[in-house]
Parts: C-alpha cells; structure tokens; sequence
C-alpha cells in the first residue's frame, strides 16, 4: 500500500531569529492551524538568512532585528536590498512607533511587537502580508508595462510611420532643444531642406507603393550620411528636413553635398530595359536663434530650394558669402522679402494708455515697424503674406516688441500684438519663456486683431486659455471692426476688450456710435473685461468717453507713438 504523500505547504516562511526557544514557540503555535499550512525554516544569523536567500525561493520572511551579526534598521535594510520581491513582516521585541513607522516606510510589510502576537493575528497578518505584497507586485509591474507603452506611444507620435524618420512635431520638439542650447552655449545652427526631384511624376506613373518604397530607400540613405547628433524628419510629401547642429557652413555644405552625391547615384528600376535616376534639390542656410517653429525653417530654407528647382534640379542653393550679400540682394527680385525673413531691421514704436478719469499713465501698446523701403505694418504684413511668410514676420515683429517692452517698470502694462496664426503654431509655453525674461509675464497683454479672426474663432479657444493659464492676459483687438465680434467675445472671454477707432471717432456728435458702445460695454460687463478705447484723437470724444464709462483710452489725443 502506497504511502500517503505530505501535503504540499501553502507558504515557504523564513523564521530569522536568534532566540530559539521563542522561535519554537512560534513553530508549534502556527503548526496548528490547518489554514494556511506553513513549512517553517528557522535560522538565528542575519549572515545565514542571506545565504538562504540566495538558494531559495521564500512566499514570506519573519524578521528579528535583534540578531549576533545584525541590530536595528539596518537588519531590515540588507535583507530588502537581497529579497526585494519577498515580503518581510518584523517581530521585534522593541515597542517603539518611530521604529515601525520608519520600517514600513522603507518597504516592511508589517511590524510585530514579540510580546503582543497570537497565533491568530500572526495567521492573519502573514496571510495579509502575502496578499498584498503580490498585489504590490503586480501593479508595479502593470505601472512599468504602461510606462512602457506611454514612452513607445510618445515615441511613434514624432515620427513618420513610413520612413521611421522624426515628424513634424518630433522636429519641433528637436528644434526647440537645439535652440536653447543656441541661446546658452551659442554655436551655429543650420537646417538642409530636400525634396525629391520629380517625385509626383514617378507616383503618377508607377503607383504610390513604389513612390513609398523610394522614399523608405531616400530616408536610410539620409539616415547613413549624418552624424549622430544630426536631427533628421519628413515634414511631408517627399520633402525632408535636417537639423545640423554645431555645424559651420562649410561643413554644412559639404554634407548637403554628400547627400546630394549619394541620391543622384540611385536608380529606380522599371523594367529589365529601363531604369530611372533619383536626385534631389536642396536648400541649406543658418538657422537664427529667434527660430521657434518649423513654419521658421521652411520660411527661411524654402527660398533655396526653390532656386535649386528653377535653375536645373540636383543642385544645391544657399546664401551668398557676407562679403557679396547686399550686393546680390540689391539685385534680386526678392530683395524686400530677403529683408523682411531676415528680421533685423524690425523695431517698435510705444503708444501710452491711460486710465480717462485722471490721465495716469498705466502702460504701452508697442507698434511695429520696419527700417525699409517699407515702414508700416500694412505694407510689410501684405508682402509677407503675398510670399507665405506671415507667421515669421509676425514672430519678427513680436520679438522687436518684448525687447523695447523690457526697460519699463515691472508694473507697468506691456500690451503686444500677434496674429491669430502665430498664437495657434506656438505653445504659450515659447512665448511666455521670451516674455518672462526680463519682467513678470502677468505684466503682458496679448492683443488678438478681431478683424484677423477669419471664421470660426472655437479653434482660439485652447491657447487663448493656455495663455492666460501662464499669467498672460488676452485682449481682442478691433472689436466692432467685423460681423462675428460678439461671438469672439463670448468664445474667448478677453481680459480686455479694444475698441475699434470707428466705435471711437466722432463719438460726441455721432448718438449712433454711442449707442452701439453702449452695447459693448454692457458685453464687456458681463464678461467682466476692462474696455480699452483707441483712436482718441479730440477733447470732445474723450469727454463723452469718460462720461459713457470707458476707463482706458490711446490715441494722438493722449499721446503719439515713439
């Protein structure tokens, strides 16, 4: 007859104690209970627990910190750093609460005080310990899988799924790096733009799979030309943009170059007679410390890589030597242009706003403007915008304005313009890095033209508030200029509402004009926004303001731009 076989333990427990006559009572109260059944070591030294460790698997450890070669914290804390995914209750014969506190927090699942334990609360506890230690378990290994997950998620959303090249956004976000690195550290910084030679052609003709291996092929010949440090994306289409760092235009060049060889050596095969050549055109330029976006890089590269199409392909273009620039840009169809991407020549103009009641001076709107053929904002907004480089000069515009806003008081109001565009392109975060530099961003007021709002203005809504979140208040411009101001306002509640030069102007004989303000103010009352008149330029009209309950006002009445 066949031996009936021990039943097999619930739990593996690890007894460290050097007291053995308390260790056998222990033994013998536990082996009574049927539930869980307990297989029990006992062994009276930190250094042989250690030893155990190290050849077995233990489900619990019951630990002395009393021990020959071993007191205090310490005992716990060298028996954790071996069997950090073993549970490890303490029984101490030492009442002492900061003890215990400071041994649960450093991970033990429990402490016992020696003269306080039953059996039963020892069961209960040991079989708590267990449980929660593999629920501890589990969840920090369901946290380190969803980590995990998060990172290649964040990793998969900057970069282009085909050529595994950074995105858009995985360059903006390289951009943004190297250009605080710029600021900090200085150096040179240059980006190469390319795009394929006739890239529509071949899709047309041999079907987007093949156009899609071509550019799989392009990427892994871009990837094997750079360095490591070197930012490399495709920005779209069959157009891809580097980011040089610490690069001098020489080298720069001589990349572009190599690039350029190695593309013109590759060879689309049709068929077993005909095969088609690949080249590309490129544009290579430095890249100013002021860039912010990638909208910048295309606005300052975009030029050259046009002239590489235009005069042949498979060519590289780039800015002329110091030495000979003004001369080629005097004669160049594109010279305003050049200007105006460029950027130096902008400066800004401030006009005072003052509170009606008693004519004190409580800040500035700066007015840009520009040292060229060109001085006023009509004229070089609608040559950027005839050439699609609007949001750069706006950016241009905005800088010239926090550089002459810094010499006022921190108090004082700084009230600057931007267009819609630019505020949705940019995080506030980058704007308010440049607006905090010098003074408190809370000092600032971000003017958003209402006449620039074109349609629905819902999509403001987000970096509207996120600017605001950031201490930046928000002002509509022009309000009473177009047809939709009144659902800008209420969609984007303004901390300041601007009254268009129309609801202003001849405002003492015109009961028309006054009525209409009248309206607005009551918009402004309910959205609580401060009501900001401009275009004062009569006694009469800043009477009657005052006298309606307009608080602030500018205009050539109060005083003119400088």
């Amino acid at each position: 007859m066949d031996q009936e076989k021990p039943a097999r333990p619930d739990l593996k427990v690890l007894l460290v104690e050097d007291d053995q006559e308390f260790a056998n009572i222990l033994r013998i109260r536990l082996s009574k209970e049927k539930s869980p059944r307990l297989e029990i070591t006992c062994l009276p030294t930190l250094r042989q627990a250690q030893e155990a460790l190290a050849g077995k698997d233990w489900d619990l450890i019951l630990l002395d910190l009393m021990l020959p070669d071993s007191a205090g914290i310490r005992t716990f804390m060298t028996l954790r750093s071996q069997a950090r995914h073993t549970p490890i209750v303490i029984m101490s014969g030492l009442d002492n609460d900061s003890l215990a506190i400071d041994a649960v927090r450093k991970g033990a699942e429990d402490y016992l005080v020696k003269g306080e334990i039953n059996s039963r609360l020892l069961l209960r506890v040991l079989h708590h310990a267990v449980d929660r230690h593999r629920i501890k378990e589990n969840l920090a290994s369901v946290t380190e899988r969803l980590r995990e997950s998060n990172l290649r998620l964040e990793t998969m959303s900057l970069l282009d799924p085909l050529t595994e090249l950074y995105n858009r956004r995985g360059l903006q976000q390289a951009l943004r790096r190297e250009i605080q690195v710029l600021s900090r550290e200085g150096g040179k910084l240059m980006v190469l733009f390319l795009d394929i030679d006739d890239f529509k052609r071949i899709n047309n003709s041999l079907g987007h799979p093949v156009g899609d291996v071509l550019l799989k092929e392009i990427a892994k010949k871009i990837r094997d030309s750079v360095r490591g440090s070197d930012h490399v994306s495709r920005i779209g289409g069959d157009e891809f943009m580097l980011l040089l760092p610490n690069t001098p235009f020489k080298e720069g060049l001589q990349l572009a170059e190599r690039l350029r060889s190695v593309i013109s050596n590759t060879t689309l095969v049709i068929s077993e007679k005909e095969s088609l050549r690949i080249t590309a055109s490129f544009g290579l330029t430095k890249v100013p410390i002021h860039t912010v976006s990638v909208d910048d890089l295309l606005a300052i590269s975009d030029p050259f890589l046009r002239q590489s199409k235009n005069e042949g392909k498979n060519r590289i273009s780039y800015p002329p030597p110091p030495e000979s620039e003004e001369s080629v840009r005097s004669l160049s169809p594109g010279y305003m242009t050049d200007l105006l991407r460029q950027g130096h020549d902008f400066f800004a103009l401030k006009q005072p706003i003052l509170c009606l009641t008693d004519q004190s001076l409580i800040g500035y709107e700066f007015l840009s403007r520009f040292n060229g053929e060109v001085h006023m904002p009509d004229d070089f907004f609608r040559i950027a915008r005839e050439n699609n480089i609007l949001p750069l000069v706006d950016r241009h515009c905005f800088r010239s304005c926090v550089s002459a806003a810094t010499d006022l008081p921190p108090k004082m109001h700084r009230h600057i313009n931007l267009f819609p565009a630019t505020i949705i392109d940019i995080a506030a975060e980058e704007f308010v890095e440049r607006l905090s530099e010098n003074c408190p961003a809370q000092s600032y007021c971000l003017e958003i033209s209402e006449q620039q709002i074109l349609g629905d203005s819902s999509h403001l809504i987000v970096p509207v508030e996120e600017f605001k979140r950031c201490g930046v208040s928000v002002a509509v411009d022009d309000v009473g200029f177009g047809n939709t101001c009144l659902e800008s306002l209420i969609l984007l509640e303004p901390d300041v509402i601007k009254l268009d030069k129309r609801y202003v102007r001849g405002i003492a004989q015109d009961l028309h004009v006054e009525r209409s303000l009248r309206r607005i103010l009551r918009v402004a009352e309910d959205l609580g926004a401060e009501v900001i008149a401009e275009g004062i330029e009569t006694k009469e009209d800043f009477d009657r303001l005052k006298e309606v309950g307009v608080k602030y006002g500018q205009g050539y009445y109060l005083g003119m731009p400088a």
